[in-house]
């Protein structure tokens, strides 16, 4: 409890996300997500790669705060989760954990 008071969130929700009874796949994704180590298009160019630089869905540049949330691929989908689960679309990546 002291280290969450003392961290904000983060720390605690890292701590659970592993104990979630969901394929490690999936957990390692979420882990990849919350750090925001996503190989999108803007952390490849971060690595010298020379591709096109723009969203598949849209013509703004990928990044993974766009790719999961400020789409408009991505905000369909979120509010399809909302309308059948009652979730709140996130608002960052932090939020949507």
């Amino acid at each position: 409890m002291y280290e969450d008071l003392i961290n904000t969130g983060p720390v605690f929700r890292r701590k659970h996300m592993w104990k979630i009874k969901v394929p490690l796949k999936i957990k390692n994704f979420m882990w990849f997500v919350q750090r925001e180590l996503i190989l999108t298009k803007n952390n490849l160019a971060k690595r010298n790669w020379n591709g096109c630089k723009k969203c598949c869905f849209c013509d703004k540049d990928e990044t993974i705060q766009h790719l999961f949330i400020s789409c408009p691929f991505a905000a369909l989908i979120w509010r399809t989760v909302h309308v059948a689960y009652n979730l709140p679309p996130p608002t960052s990546i932090p939020n949507l954990f």
